[in-house]
Order: C-alpha cells, then structure tokens, then sequence
C-alpha cells in the first residue's frame, strides 16, 4: 500500500507533528490509567489491612481479656460461646460491620469447618494450598472475580495454636455448649501449629476501574479537542511565520537571478515546494558561501575550544552548588537529630570538611568557656589569629589559601564562636561564591547552637516543676476551665486509683482510674461547681468534699492568671483530713466516755450502799410478813432493788473493766468458743450463727476475759436486733493486708443502724431498745474495751449493721511468748 506523496512544507510538518502528538498522547493515557490503577491497589490494600487489623484487636481483645474474666466469673464447666469464642465473635462484628458499610467481604474459613457456612470454598482452598506450599509467606493479595465481580483479595494463614485446642481437639475436651450447637464430627481433630483456615478480605473494585476508564476516555476526549484547536493555531502561526518567508526568500531568489541564462532553473522551482526553492537557491549562493564557510569552520574551531572551557567551568560550579545544597540538607537533617552542642558538631565538622576539602575544621567557644571541637583529631586545640578579637567584634571572616575563619551566630550582634578551616596544600575558598556560602553557614550554625541552648534551658526547667510538683505528698493538679486535667503528681494518681477501686458506675463495674474524669468529681456537684466558682470570681475556693467510700478532703482551688491578664486556668490542690477527724471522733468519744466512767463510779457508790441496805430490810420484812398479798408487795421492793444494783453493776464494770492477765490468744479460738456459747440462745430464735476465718492462727497479746466480753455485748445486740427464724449472724476473722492488723467482724441482717444514730452509737446510756431491754451501756464497755487493748472499732449499715474491730499487730509476741514463757495456743 503506498501513500501519496506530501509537496509542502506545511503538510509535512503538520503530519509529523500528528504523529508525535499521537504517541505522546497514547504514553500519556496509558500512564494516568496505571497511576489510577496503582493509586486503586494502595487504597484497596490499606482497608484491607485495616480490616484484618480489626479482626486481629477483636480476637486479642476476646483472648487476653474478655475470655479470662469470663472463667473468672463462670463455673469451670461453663462455656459461653458469644463471649468467649473469638471466632465467633470477630464473625459476628464484621458482619454487622459489613451490613452497615457493604464495603468489604470478609471470611474468617476453615477446611472442615465447626459452622458449614465458613466452610473453605474452592477460591480459598486454592489460597490455602499456596500458602501450605509457601511455609513462610504470611500474607497474599491480588485480584479475582467473585460472583461476576473483580475484587481486591488479601489472605492470610491462621494457624492453631495452643489457646484453639480447647475448643478444636477433641470433642471430650471441648466445652458442652459447642456440642450442643454444632455436634460433635466438624471443626475437631486440629493439629497444634497446623495451617487449616484462612482470614480472606475481599473488597470490590469493578466499580472503581469503571470510573478508572471513564475517566482516561475523558481525558483522551480533552486531549484530542485540546489537539485539534493545538493543530489550527499551529496551522496559522505556520503559515504566518515559516510558509510566509520561505515564500518571501524565494521570491528574492526569483529577483536577483532573473537575467541568470539557465531559464529551466525557475521552472524546477514551480514543480516544487519552498524547500525546494530554498534548496536552489541555496545551491546557487554556495559558490559564494565556500570562502566564507572556510573561515567559518576557523572560526567555529575557536569557539568549540571556548564552548568547552565554559562548560566545564559551569559543570563545576553546578557540582558545588549541588554540594553546597547538600551540606546544607545534611547539617539539617543532622541538627534535628542533636540532643547537644557536642553531638552537633560531632556531625558537622566531618561534613564541613568533606564538601571543601578541608585537612582540619574546628569550632571554638569565644563566649566564657572556650570549649573546642576539632575534626579529624578532636584532642588538637585550634591555634587563634592574634586578631580574633577583632574578627569578633567585626564579625567578618577571614579567608585565604591555607586558612578560613568564619565567625559563627545568629546574628552579628552575637558572635558565639569561631569556625577555622585549614588546607595544607593552599586551595583555599578564594571564590566569592564558596565564602558566602560559609558566611551563610557561620550564621545557621549560630542559629541551631542558640535553638540547642533554648531547648537545654527549657528542658531543665520543665525537669526542675516536675521534680516540685512530684515532690508534693499531697495531689495536686493543674486544670483548665472544662475540669480537664493538663498536670498531675503521682499522689493525685494514686487518689484515683484508689477512689477508682471503691466507685461503682451504672452497670456495677468498677470505674476506671482515670485522673481526667475520678478527681474532678470531688468538687464538680450539680449546680455547684467549684471550678466554675473559681474562674469566674478569680479567686480561691476551700471546701470540705466527701467521697462514696465515706473518705472527706479538703479541696482547694486556685485561679491561675497569664501575664496578659486572660484566665481559664487553676491549680487544684486536695488534702484528705479523714484520718484527722476519725481520730478527733475516738478523742472526743475517749472524752465523753471517761467523764460519764468517772460520775458512774461515783453514783454506784452512793448509791449502792443505801440500795443494800434496802434490800436487806425488804428481805427481812418478807420473811416477818404472814399475809400473801404483803409478801408479793415487798417482792416486788426486791425484784427492782436488784434490777437498780444490776445497773448500778454495769455502770462500774463500764467505769473500771476488770482487767485480769494479759495472755497469747487466738482470736479465732475465742470467737469459735463464743458462738459455741451463743449457738443454743440462737437455735432457740431459729437464727442462724456462723463464724467464718481465714484459718490461720490470728495471736494477739490481750486478758481473754475481755475480748469474751466484746464478743458477748455485740453477740447480744446482733442476736436482739435480727428477726427470729430468718435472721443471720456471721462472726468473721482475718488479717488485713495492708496494715497486717487483725480484724474481728460482727455482722447481722437485721434493720441496721440509722445514720442519725452513728454519731451517738457508743455514747454510754444510749440505746434504741424498748424500755427494761438494755441499759445502753453495752457498746460504750466495748468501746472503752477495744481502746484499752490498743484497737479501734468501725461500724457500718449495708444489708445489716456491721461491726469491725482491729486490734495492732503485735511485732513483739514471739519474744513475750519466749521470754514469759506464756502458754502457746493450740495450733503449735
């Protein structure tokens, strides 16, 4: 097939120009659809990791934390699939995540799966077998068509390890309620190690190749409107500045060589086009141009030589402004990376030196302690010029063949040192360019040693307020406007983690130790907020605050103002004064109680006397009387003659305790015995006595009797106080961890104790009993009794009251009992 023949120019060089245009074209979309392609993988394989990187958070999550709170809370034969499988749950979670996004298909399969419908199916049985003849390859990702779909497909191997046995061994091992759901044939007989399933993720791309293509024919379509408006501008700007002039020059021709005798000259010059005119007329000035091409090509000699110096000076400059640009992207790279002034310079001077061919570079401090650093021998001290000073004062380097000093700092007000370059040979920077540069150098380096000292001093500072503020015994924390916390020491830490232990939220769990959110309660009440106070009033608030566990504190809040006036700041500081008022509590009950132990002893005598002597008359008077109705008169005279001396015995047993020997016990002993003594009271009751101990020997150094009596006032007011036939009594014995004190409970079912009576509980005389029930002098003994033995006793009310006592622990029995020779208890 032959083409004819383009005459023009301008026909050659348009279709020349089409074709270029073509393939440039062609190149063009061909690279936007695989950059498209290519920006489609990257984005399809990041959800793709993310996805699995979700699976993976589920299924640890369930493993590590989940799954063991569960056996902690459920019977050992108790499995709970939907929420200790992890299987089943990362299912269950990307399915509802793939209903809501539709974005991804995700499979977790295995061969012989427990549920048929994570069966492995023929595409992943095909990935399973690849990844079982590639041991080592972890992931595999590409395209397939799924359901007539192209999808992005990324899987990996799951392999069984130790924790999947339970559930994937043996069907004897494994949990009832997998048996029950799916039987007892699929999904058992696993290998540890062994390769069987699969994470598949697949997300659909169909739609975005389409777009992919739609968007590369748009872009052809632009390309060739864009072409052919290309074409007429260039079709017009052609003729007007190349056809146009190539007819002009030949027009020339035709004048200057129309008495020429070859008149067949102009008729060749018809046939052809303006290259052809151009070619004939050329041939006929080349006779005239031979003497000038000679002396051209003489001259076109000279030139090439001097073309070629100038390249190679400019190729020499570009190569040290390309080293000049590196250095400098190298001393960056290097001062972000320096934590000292020694490691700055430990990675600039080698640089310097490199890039200009320096035998030494050294930087000395000319501020107060002239250190110095010097490169390649970091021991060589740089020699100063005897005008350094000079140099300084001027900041102006100095440079010549053998040596270059360049003042370095910020700015020319400051000089902090001197940088000296030396060259043994005498090839110094006597070019202008390369001395700029080094002034421009001396300047970043003074800038990047002025950051280095910025940053030490305001490292240090920070390191000086939290070594303050750590130091501080009590919390503290600094807050902004929103009660969040931007600063806390370690014992407002610790605050939270304890008040974190004993706070409850809505569904019982325990809350988090959170400083951010546990602290702020203490002052953050409805309609009553502290912080806002604060801020608002710009000055400080103190309030007493109470926590759920019963602790009090002393919350103090500071505004904190900015030099520019401007609030929004506090510092908060808490002092817990719980111990302080319970000890104030014991001092004034201590008060109360030796007062009322003073004036009862002092009744009782009185008392007493005149009561015994009535009695002793009445007796006599019974026995003289002959009449029945005298005789119950005056019995009655004795019946509450002695009910008056049993008071009156309480009252000096509560003023002066009898105090018999103090002896080793075993706590746990003596409540045993005493409920032993109370069990046949109770059983008559038909309340049900317990005592329940940590079953260890708890030994205190104490007169029994009176630890006997403690246990039979509270025994008495807990068997008083629960309903018969459905009340409860527990006597509780152990040692407390923290303190190793040891702990005596008594603790009923009954009403408990009102909160209007906890401040009057141990106040002698007082008692909520019917009149003739008690003398209200019952708690107030046992009070004084756990005082006199070194201990303190709590009361609470939850289900019922709740009384503990702690008695110290003694560090001192074991010589007492060696040295005494006190009588072991029964468990040596």
């Amino acid at each position: 097939m032959s083409f004819p023949r383009l005459q023009t120019i301008q026909h050659r060089f348009l279709f020349g120009l089409a074709i270029l245009v073509f393939l440039f074209g062609l190149f063009f979309s061909a690279g936007l659809y695989f950059h498209l392609r290519s920006l489609l993988h990257s984005e399809v394989t990041d959800k793709a990791k993310l996805v699995l990187a979700q699976v993976d958070s589920v299924q640890i999550y369930v493993r590590e934390s989940l799954r063991p709170k569960m056996y902690e809370k459920l019977p050992s034969d108790e499995f709970i699939i939907e929420a200790m499988s992890s299987s089943y749950i990362s299912r269950r979670i990307m399915e509802q995540l793939n209903a809501s996004m539709g974005e991804y298909h995700h499979r977790r399969v295995a061969e012989n799966a427990r549920n048929p419908d994570f069966e492995i199916n023929e595409l992943e049985a095909e990935l399973l077998q690849h990844f079982r003849n590639s041991p080592g390859q972890r992931s595999w990702e590409g395209y397939r068509k799924i359901d007539d779909q192209e999808y992005f497909v990324m899987a990996r191997p799951v392999f069984f390890e130790q924790s999947c046995m339970t559930c994937h061994g043996s069907p004897e091992q494994a949990p009832k309620e997998l048996i029950d759901r799916y039987g007892g044939e699929r999904g058992f007989g696993r290998k540890l190690g062994a390769l069987d399933g699969l994470d598949v993720v697949g997300l659909p791309v169909q739609e975005a190749v389409l777009r992919i293509r739609e968007a590369t024919a748009s872009y052809i379509g632009i390309y060739i409107g864009g072409i052919l408006l290309f074409f007429a501008l260039i079709q017009f700007f052609f003729n007007r500045l190349v056809v146009d002039n190539l007819r002009r020059l030949a027009l020339y021709f035709r004048v200057r060589f129309q008495d020429h005798a070859d008149t067949r000259l102009f008729d060749k010059l018809d046939k052809g086009d303006e290259i052809d005119e151009m070619v004939q007329g050329m041939e006929e000035l080349g006779d005239h141009l031979l003497e000038a091409r000679r002396q051209l090509q003489n001259n076109a000699a000279d030139l090439e030589r001097t073309v070629a110096s100038r390249t190679e000076d400019l190729t020499r400059e570009a190569s040290e402004r390309k080293a000049d640009v590196q250095l400098f992207v190298r001393l960056l790279d290097g001062l972000n990376r320096s934590m000292s002034r020694r490691d700055l310079w430990k990675q600039a001077l080698p640089r310097i030196g490199e890039r200009f061919g320096a035998d030494e570079v050294s930087f000395m401090c000319m501020v107060a302690s002239q250190n110095f650093h010097t490169w390649p021998d970091a021991r060589k001290r740089p020699d100063l010029p005897d005008d350094w000073r000079t140099l300084i004062v001027d900041a102006k380097p100095y440079f010549t063949a053998e040596k270059a000093i360049i003042p370095v700092g910020a700015s020319a007000s400051f000089i902090e040192g001197l940088l000296f370059l030396t060259w043994s040979k005498g090839d110094g920077p006597v070019k202008e360019q390369d001395q700029a540069v080094l002034r421009a150098l001396g300047q970043q380096l003074g800038i990047a040693l002025e950051n280095l000292s910025a940053l030490d001093n305001l490292v240090r500072q920070k390191d000086v307020l939290a070594s303050i503020i750590e130091g501080i015994s009590d919390p503290l924390l600094f807050m902004d406007e929103n009660c969040s916390v931007i600063l806390a020491n370690q014992a407002a830490r610790s605050l939270a983690e304890t008040l974190a232990k004993v706070d409850k939220g809505e569904d019982g769990e325990p809350g988090r130790a959170d400083v951010d959110t546990i602290l702020p309660r203490l002052f953050k009440g409805e309609g009553d907020c502290l912080a806002h106070k604060t801020l608002d009033h710009s000055q400080p608030f103190i309030r007493e605050i109470y926590s759920r566990g019963g602790r009090s504190f002393f919350v103090s809040l500071y505004p904190v103002t900015t030099p520019s006036g401007s609030g929004g700041r506090m510092v908060v500081y808490i002092r817990e004064n719980t111990q302080e008022k319970r000890v104030l509590a014991r001092m004034q009950q201590g008060e109360k109680l030796a007062t009322v132990g003073k004036l009862a002893a002092g009744l009782a005598h009185e008392i007493n006397n005149p009561l015994g002597v009535i009695l002793c008359y009445a007796q006599l008077l019974r026995d003289s009387l002959a009449g029945v109705q005298e005789k119950e008169d005056v019995e009655v005279i004795i019946r509450h003659t002695r009910q008056a001396r049993n008071v009156l015995q309480d009252l000096l047993n509560f003023a002066r305790p009898k105090k018999d020997g103090p002896e080793v016990l075993d706590v746990r002993r003596v409540a045993e015995a005493a409920a032993k003594v109370f069990q046949v009271h109770a059983e008559n009751k038909r309340i049900r006595l317990t005592v329940e101990s940590s079953g260890e020997p708890l030994r205190m150094y104490a007169p029994q009797q009176v630890l006997e009596q403690i246990l039979t006032n509270l025994l008495n007011n807990a068997l008083d106080a629960v309903t018969p036939g459905e009340g409860e009594v527990v006597i509780r014995t152990f040692r407390e961890a923290e303190h190793k004190e040891i702990v005596l409970q008594v603790i009923d079912n009954g009403p408990g104790v009102p909160e209007e009576h906890m401040a009057h509980l141990f106040d002698p005389f007082f008692t909520t009993k019917e009149v003739g029930q008690g003398t209200g002098l019952g708690l107030a003994v046992v009070y004084g009794l756990v005082r006199d033995l070194g201990g303190r006793i709590e009361v609470g009310s939850a289900s019922g009251a709740v009384f503990t006592l702690f008695f110290p622990n003694d560090e001192t029995l074991e010589h007492l009992e060696l040295s005494d020779g006190i009588e072991r208890g029964a468990d040596n």
